[in-house]
């Protein structure tokens, strides 16, 4: 019995590690207090596709995300005279994320979702530097070490891409 016990606990011990490694699959993203677990600690290098807009910012950017004293998560994103934080919270009661926002040029915001899974589309305001206030969404897609961020704002009654960005782990 005991030979017995000790191959269960040595093979838990071997199993363990991968399935803590596993836990973030696609279906997990997002998904609870711990959905975003996956980017803390990491730097991530990213490119915009759509530089020419001023709220993607430049062509590279790098973020890296760290875990606040709350246990948010923060992100800070930086590229050439470019600078944001984004704090991310999550809402036990509502099953919510979001994530208030701010720039060095004085803009800021804030976004929210429900949703988890692979696709997540972010929703929320912008208040720009000269005041102007915006609906923004953001739609990101995972793809393991990976993911992409399309920023869109809403412009006459239509969504219009504002920038395209892709970041992988550093």
């Amino acid at each position: 019995m005991k030979r017995f016990l000790c191959a269960v606990v040595g093979a838990l011990l071997v199993i363990a590690p991968t399935v803590a490694r596993s836990q973030t699959t696609p279906s997990t993203i997002g998904a609870g207090p711990h959905g975003y677990d996956w980017e803390v600690g990491t730097t991530w290098s990213c490119t915009n596709s759509m530089p020419a807009t001023p709220l993607g910012g430049p062509s590279t950017q790098t973020e890296q995300v760290s875990r606040g004293t709350s246990g948010a998560i923060l992100s800070h994103i930086t590229g050439n005279n470019f600078e944001l934080y984004s704090y991310s919270l999550y809402e036990p009661a509502t099953k919510k994320w979001t994530a208030p926002f701010v720039a060095a040029d004085g803009s800021y915001g804030t976004e929210s979702t429900m949703q988890s899974g692979k696709k997540i589309a972010w929703t929320g305001i912008l208040v720009d530097k000269a005041g102007r206030t915006t609906q923004v969404r953001d739609t990101d897609v995972y793809a393991g070490s990976s993911f992409t961020d399309l920023g869109e704002s809403l412009l006459g009654g239509t969504w219009k891409t504002e920038y395209k960005i892709t970041c992988t782990k550093s």
